[in-house]
């Protein structure tokens, strides 16, 4: 079969809409122009590098992809319970403890989108296997380090090397399944190794904490190390398409301009939301960065329409894409509904009630476990995160029952943890995994083939934004009791806008969803 034609992304049409953006071929088209005034042939891809690899190298490939992503999603989760017992080993006042959390999480969200295009430029082997290398080093260095301010830098850069990983695995596993049903299943496991380190790295930060935080650093290392080596072996070449473009073409591509606007805009988005809670609302450190932050977000649209198409760091045309407002609305409420339910119950068990770290998380078990047969259960039934039209709202609501369920709990104090607490941890995790597998894989299926890396992030900002949002407005929410976490009133009123927010986007998902605008594709991401 032609290579162009293999790449071609087909959608199915109804007689009242047609979606039907530029195929993989005419892009390639235009590469190949571009590079002959520039006296360059572009290096074709090779379309079965990964594809034609035997079963059980495939399935070790994707062991070390699943695991890549687990681990950075657990960057941020295992934090929300190390942030105290790491804050008092460095010296970490209670106003910086943020910082903690926020030198790893903002820089992870606000360089994704880069990482995409790197991903999607350059060869996304290597891509990979130099951020999983990067993450095994320098995980083990922050687990020597005595000075908080290292301790923030060093974050910050295992950060920048993790997000390396998400966009360049995702690319693989497309090009790696190129029959549409294997390729959803293969990307819903993806999403389900973020999910599980959602809820099982808070288990695993509990058993570490019992020696020190520092093991668990080292613990990832010692797992990390091996796969990244077995992974920089086992890859094959996947070369881009403009894989002889020379250097300073590749760097136009790059749009490094409406990088530095987006990383500027995310990271005061998301500085204010962090100060918001703890300097008011009305502060000066919530409304300056939220307001410069949004003009940015406007200059950035503005500047990327005018890009050259080939040369803007997201598609001209994304808002066009499939039902994409839908699943961008799903995975914002997805994470908000993790974060503000693992943050705060840790917290409470372990400030008001007084469990140990170990405890808490042992708590919170009922999640990783829920995580685990719902991820697993989707593998076995695809349709459920392929077919999402009636099963997302369905997920949505269950979330609501599980927020209201901590709503009414009262901290889950004796009996009303086996009442309220564990079965609102085992009802709101079954539809928040359908959620954040479903709407992951879609987002990702929306986007053409050319920009697979892209899609990837893209989706990773929308989780990373909402899980943000959720925990400062249930911080802010605080001053609705007496303003202390022992008082469970504030909590309360979290818990209502958290399942109030879910339950609507899953309204308007069930209102706006279309399946029949979803691609039918096949065949590899082409890197323009």
């Amino acid at each position: 079969m032609d290579h162009t034609k293999k790449a071609q992304s087909t959608r199915s049409t109804n007689n009242d809409d047609e979606l039907t953006p530029p195929p993989v071929a005419s892009t390639l088209g235009k590469v190949e122009a571009e590079l002959e005034k520039e006296g360059k042939v572009a290096h074709k891809v090779p379309s079965d590098a990964l594809s034609s690899l035997p079963r059980a190298r495939k399935n070790i490939l994707t062991l070390c992809f699943c695991l890549a992503m687990f681990i950075d999603a657990a960057g941020v989760s295992a934090t929300f319970l190390m942030t105290a017992p790491i804050s008092e080993d460095l010296g970490i006042s209670a106003g910086d403890q943020a910082w903690v959390l926020g030198t790893y999480s903002m820089v992870f969200a606000a360089t994704l989108l880069f990482a995409g295009r790197i991903a999607d430029l350059y060869a996304p082997h290597r891509v990979y296997t130099v951020g999983f290398v990067g993450i095994a080093v320098f995980y083990l260095i922050i687990s020597f380090m005595d000075s908080k301010y290292a301790f923030f830098v060093l974050r910050a850069v295992s950060a920048l090397l993790a997000v390396l990983t998400i966009p360049s695995a995702i690319n693989m596993i497309i090009q790696m399944y190129p029959d549409p049903d294997e390729q959803a299943k293969k990307l819903a496991l993806f999403g389900l190794a973020g999910a599980l380190a959602n809820t099982l790295a808070l288990v695993l930060a509990g058993v570490f904490l019992l020696a020190s935080w520092r093991w668990y650093f080292r613990f990832i290392t010692i797992l990390v190390g091996p796969f990244a080596v077995l992974a920089w072996f086992l890859l094959p070449k996947t070369a881009a398409v403009a894989e002889d473009l020379p250097g300073a073409a590749k760097f136009k591509r790059m749009d490094l301009g409406g990088v530095f606007i987006l990383v500027a805009a995310l990271i005061l988005f998301i500085l204010g939301f962090t100060q918001a809670p703890t300097d008011g609302w009305k502060s000066a450190t919530f409304i300056a960065p939220f307001v410069i932050s949004i003009v940015l977000f406007a200059v950035f649209v503005v500047w990327e329409h005018y890009m050259p198409r080939g040369y803007a760091l997201l598609p001209h045309d994304i808002w066009s894409y499939p039902n994409i407002f839908p699943l961008i609305l799903q995975a914002s409420a997805v994470f908000m509904w993790f974060a503000t339910a693992q943050l705060r119950i840790a917290t409470y068990f372990q400030e008001a009630l007084h469990d140990s770290a170990i405890l808490a998380a042992a708590k919170l078990l009922p999640m990783g476990i829920t995580a685990l047969i719902v991820g697993m259960g989707s593998q076995a039934f695809p349709k459920l995160i392929t077919r999402p039209h009636y099963v997302q709202p369905v997920a949505a609501a269950l979330c609501f029952a599980g927020s209201m369920l901590f709503a009414f709990s009262n901290g889950g104090a004796g009996k009303d943890y086996w009442k309220f607490m564990f079965t609102g941890q085992i009802i709101g995790t079954a539809g928040g995994m359908i959620i954040f597998i479903g709407t992951n894989t879609n987002i990702i299926m929306s986007f053409p083939l050319e920009f697979a890396g892209i899609g990837g992030s893209f989706a990773n900002i929308i989780f990373q934004i909402g899980g943000v949002i959720g925990i400062a407005v249930q911080a802010g929410l605080l001053s609705t009791g007496n303003g202390t976490i022992q008082d469970w009133t504030g909590s309360r009123n979290s818990y209502f806008f958290t399942g109030g927010y879910v339950l609507a986007a899953g309204a308007i998902f069930l209102a706006w969803y279309r399946q029949s605008k979803m691609p039918r594709r096949e065949g590899v991401p082409a890197a323009v």
